[in-house]
């Protein structure tokens, strides 16, 4: 690797271009499925916490509510999420649709190559150490 001079010495360019090298190794394997990988996370989210309110989703995908809201609307009109609002200050919460689990359950196989290229490209400890960072960074601050 070159020396590091100027921009290349900045965290958040090299974490942006990393993000953007990624998400387009999975967007072209979730292509074939009709998915990017945002909504694939959104989907796999919204299963691990079924009931989950708008702003609660927010925070675990690091993305601003009002980001995330227009996010949200293909795969409503799509009809993989399904809604629920109770109360008088009613939370929007969503759980996958019998549609969005067919949708994760299709797009998974192609999930799972993006995450093979990705580890053959890095090495399966390299990305697993890489992910793991990540997240801590994201969690532990």
């Amino acid at each position: 690797m070159k020396s590091l001079t100027g921009p290349d010495l900045c965290h958040c360019l090299a974490a942006r271009r990393a993000a953007r090298y990624v998400s387009r190794i999975f967007d072209s394997h979730l292509s074939g499925v009709g998915i990017s990988i945002s909504q694939f996370s959104i989907l796999a989210l919204v299963k691990e916490h079924p009931g989950i309110a708008v702003s609660d989703l927010a925070d675990l995908m690091v993305m601003e509510r009002t980001t995330l809201v227009r996010a949200l609307k293909p795969l409503r009109e799509s009809g993989w999420l399904s809604t629920v609002t109770e109360g008088p200050k009613a939370a929007l919460t969503f759980t996958l649709s019998a549609s969005g689990k067919a949708k994760l359950a299709e797009a998974e196989p192609s999930w799972q190559a993006a995450q093979a290229e990705f580890e053959s490209g890095v090495g399966r400890k390299q990305a697993n150490a890489l992910r793991t960072g990540l997240l801590n960074v994201v969690f532990e601050t």
